[in-house]
């Protein structure tokens, strides 16, 4: 915490859930004060060009005169702060990073169009998702979940163990920004409601998130509207 006591952290993102999400649980639930700076339009333009923004990507953390970019890196920044990544336990480290990297590869091999865009990019599109995209993407995620769920630990609440650790802070964002997501475009209420649907079926996840939301309940209810 001694970083963050000094100076006030600025985190960077789009207004949008995203990478920036876990990042913004793991603060506010490490009880970090810090500037939840959203850019868009000339703001991202500005910001992009500030020095700050490492191959013009964002998230972007600052702590004092550090700029910090690399979603995963920056939530392993803010676990070792906050306790949230272990890393005096090498086994409860490598368990954190295996669960991110178990999504990473999930994402990888999502669905695609014909083009190679993945499918999910039409959810800022300006049409519904067609049905069949729908269904495609689902079926996908039910692998992911199932995947997830055995590697819950059976005897603890969370993929941290006793207490949430960044794993679960990374995959809280995801299912939050998908089968939890209540705020999303009204559009595209059919394709959250068919995720929350393949959630509900895995009984293991669906507990799990249902601790996760009371553990964020104060973040996840004043959060602002937002597209995966």
């Amino acid at each position: 915490m001694a970083l963050f006591a000094s100076s006030k952290p600025i985190l960077t993102y789009f207004d949008l859930y995203g990478k920036g999400e876990a990042i913004r649980m793991a603060l506010t639930h490490g009880k970090i004060d810090f500037e939840d700076s959203r850019v868009t339009g000339e703001s991202w333009k500005a910001f992009k060009t500030s020095g700050k923004c490492a191959n013009g990507q964002v998230p972007v953390l600052e702590v004092g005169d550090k700029a910090m970019n690399q979603s995963e890196a920056i939530l392993r920044f803010v676990g070792k702060q906050t306790g949230a990544y272990d890393t005096s336990d090498p086994f409860a480290a490598w368990a954190a990073d295996a669960i991110i990297a178990t999504c990473a590869d999930f994402e990888k091999s999502q669905p695609k169009s014909e083009a190679g865009k993945p499918l999910f990019y039409a959810m800022f599109g300006p049409e519904p998702m067609p049905e069949e995209a729908v269904k495609e993407m689902v079926a996908h995620r039910t692998t992911w979940m199932e995947a997830l769920a055995a590697l819950l630990p059976a005897d603890q609440p969370f993929f941290g163990g006793a207490k949430p650790s960044i794993a679960d802070f990374w995959v809280c964002a995801m299912v939050y920004s998908w089968e939890r997501n209540t705020q999303g475009k009204e559009m595209q209420k059919h394709v959250y409601g068919a995720y929350a649907e393949a959630l509900a079926a895995n009984a293991p996840m669906t507990a799990w998130a249902d601790r996760m939301g009371a553990e964020l309940k104060d973040y996840i209810a004043a959060r602002r509207p937002g597209t995966i």
